[in-house]
């Protein structure tokens, strides 16, 4: 059921097997058994993906209902033993190195049976294929297909190390961003060439020229530096920010609010490990916008 699953959420025998560790020719065998066995064609073939069949898709929600009692029936019979099995968690750069590193850390050494692999890349992972169970994603969720739960949410600001603000001056305006280096970021295929910034409901288009552009921890890293200015989620650098490494250019303005999810797999059962996980990353990523608000309201003050 579970090799079932897989075939119909990738679309593909061949990296469900590798998500199973059988080969490909097992799995088609497999499939093949079970539609023969069942009287019934699941899933419909082309060239270049699987689709589950209408008989098919009633079959797979059978199986996820199993499935998912059998890993609830395990885990009451386990009891509270200690956590075991592997999570991988997906996340971006930035955050991977800031947050997530430490933390996954700590659970790791409070569960010796655990294993966390972390994929760091501020690429969207496709949870699916690649058997994530879990990632953290910013701003708006394209993919409805997913279940999400809102860690945090946060403005996005632009800074600038104070040696470079003395080099090149402040600007006071969007439009003085012209004049400046701007630190982009490199999204998919695309690079970012402007920045939409807020003030109250008046809202600015910035076209940009940047002579650096990469992902979000080197944005940051670049800003540290003194290359030039970023634009970045509070929460990503409340650190600098307190420590005055970085001071916020453009107070007026933010890129608007930022939300921060924890994504799953939908219609599965999330097992003890990845709730564990997900709890503590939870009370993290509160504590850390708890941060970012009290800092908001200092600059207030």
């Amino acid at each position: 059921m579970e090799l079932l699953i897989r075939v119909a959420e990738t679309r593909s025998m061949t990296v469900a097997a590798r998500q199973m560790h059988l080969t490909p020719a097992a799995v088609s065998a497999t499939v093949g058994r079970v539609e023969e066995a069942m009287g019934v064609r699941l899933f419909e073939r082309t060239t270049r993906a699987i689709h589950p069949t209408d008989e098919g898709s009633v079959v797979l929600e059978g199986c996820k209902e199993v499935v998912a009692r059998w890993e609830r029936t395990l885990e009451q019979v386990r009891g509270s033993q200690e956590l075991e099995g592997t999570v991988h968690l997906a996340a971006p750069a930035d955050t991977t190195y800031q947050v997530l590193a430490p933390l996954v850390v700590a659970v790791s050494r409070a569960n010796a049976k655990l294993r966390i692999v972390l994929h760091t890349s501020d690429v969207v992972h496709h949870l699916h294929q690649e058997a994530i169970d879990m990632a953290i994603r910013y701003g708006a969720l394209q993919d409805s297909a997913l279940s999400a739960r809102k860690l945090a949410e946060c403005p996005g600001v632009l800074v600038a190390a104070p040696s470079y603000l003395e080099r090149w001056g402040v600007p006071r305006a969007p439009k003085d961003l012209s004049g400046h280096r701007c630190l982009t970021l490199q999204l998919s295929s695309a690079a970012v060439t402007s920045w939409a910034l807020q003030r109250g409901h008046t809202s600015h288009e910035v076209p940009l020229r940047s002579p650096l552009c990469g992902d979000g921890y080197l944005a940051r890293q670049w800003a540290l530096e003194g290359m030039g200015i970023a634009r970045k989620s509070l929460f990503d650098v409340i650190d600098d920010l307190e420590a005055g490494r970085l001071v916020r250019v453009l107070p007026d303005y933010t890129a608007g609010p930022i939300a921060i999810h924890a994504v799953f797999p939908s219609h599965r059962y999330l097992p003890m490990r990845v709730r564990a996980l997900d709890a503590a990353l939870a009370v993290e990523f509160a504590a850390r916008a708890d941060r970012c608000e009290a800092w908001l309201r200092k600059g207030v003050a």
